[in-house]
């Protein structure tokens, strides 16, 4: 269950239950914007609608970014007006799910595994029918969820287990146990050759979160000394299938700098490696044993500009970290060592 297969993270988890021959499915609350299979979809109300993007907007809501020094344990809807502001979104809610919970046959399931900590709606009413019929619960947090808005009170306390794929929320509950971001890179070509002027690519979901800003700042820095001469390609607002098609004409990939919202790497790292690109990323030291061996190539906002002029001046680094990139990406985030990681834990409490 989650609002939204972005990234086709979810739907990727949920297939993979298939290598222990159990069978997963995909509940989503909002219909994808990239274009990922939505499973089923509830499409409800007071999610994606233009009216409720332009007031995400106008209330300073779409700006996700949490400083690492403010990092902390917040329970969503701690003040009465956001929470009565959830429990009426229910009510509205409440009405699609109980459609789909009858088509679809949504208690059926032995494990119920919640992304973004949303356990179909707000409050406890859909908890409290799964735990009497002795379901499992499951939370997962990605993205910026448990930064910015906090952890349901509700699966907080009834949740079995709880993962995060962000090195950072550790930091917030280190009780939370970290699995990788699942990808499948090996159902991706990477290329042999590079570009006869290099190509540095670039692909925020958003700006603000990625700290692209910072990226270009140090981009015009270089390109001012035009030495050694390079293009910078900035893939926004497109297609999933077009961002990868002009990734893969790249050769040098910048994930994010700054860990405004969100640190170490994203799923456009991962691609970036699966491609065959070298990729930097800003990975803060404390989190370096949750990410053992990776082949990022390490900046911060201060070093960007030195670390990328290097790497542009470097051919050896760039074919030393296209190997290990591709080695590291096709084996650590595997779909399959994360579901198993995942089952460890299930068996881990008897679960069958």
């Amino acid at each position: 269950m989650t609002f939204e297969n972005f990234q086709d993270v979810p739907g990727l988890l949920s297939r993979s239950h298939a290598f222990f021959g159990d069978q997963g499915a995909l509940v989503t609350m909002s219909r994808s914007k990239l274009g990922f299979p939505n499973g089923i979809l509830l499409n409800y109300p007071m999610l994606n609608s233009p009216v409720i993007r332009r007031m995400r907007s106008l209330t300073g809501r779409e700006n996700v970014n949490v400083p690492g020094d403010r990092l902390s344990l917040r329970i969503r809807g701690n003040h009465w007006g956001k929470r009565l502001f959830l429990k009426t979104r229910d009510l509205l809610w409440l009405q699609r799910l109980h459609n789909a919970w009858q088509q679809d046959e949504l208690d059926s399931y032995d494990i119920y595994h919640f992304d973004g900590d949303m356990p179909f709606i707000f409050g406890d009413r859909i908890l409290k029918k799964l735990k009497d019929k002795k379901k499992h619960l499951v939370t997962h947090f990605f993205g910026t969820d448990l930064r910015k808005w906090g952890m349901n009170p509700y699966l907080k306390n009834d949740a079995e287990l709880r993962f995060t794929s962000e090195v950072d929320h550790t930091k917030i509950d280190p009780s939370l146990i970290f699995v990788p971001i699942p990808y499948e890179a090996d159902r991706v070509m990477p290329r042999d050759s590079e570009n006869a002027v290099l190509r540095i690519g670039h692909s925020p979901t958003r700006r603000t979160a990625k700290g692209t800003q910072d990226i270009m700042d140090s981009i015009a820095r270089i390109q001012r000394k035009s030495k050694p001469r390079f293009e910078f390609v900035l893939i926004e607002n497109v297609s999933h299938r077009r961002c990868m098609e002009i990734k893969a004409t790249c050769d040098i990939g910048i994930d994010q700098v700054g860990n405004y919202a969100g640190t170490a790497y994203g799923r456009s790292g991962l691609e970036f490696l699966a491609l065959g690109k070298p990729t930097i990323t800003e990975i803060p030291d404390e989190y370096e044993h949750l990410l053992p061996g990776h082949p990022f190539i390490k900046a911060t906002k201060d070093t960007l500009t030195g670390v990328i002029a290097r790497t542009l001046e470097n051919g050896d680094l760039r074919r030393q970290k296209r190997k290990q990139g591709i080695d590291w990406v096709r084996t650590f985030p595997h779909p399959r060592r994360i579901i198993s990681l995942m089952y460890d834990e299930y068996h881990r409490l008897g679960w069958k």
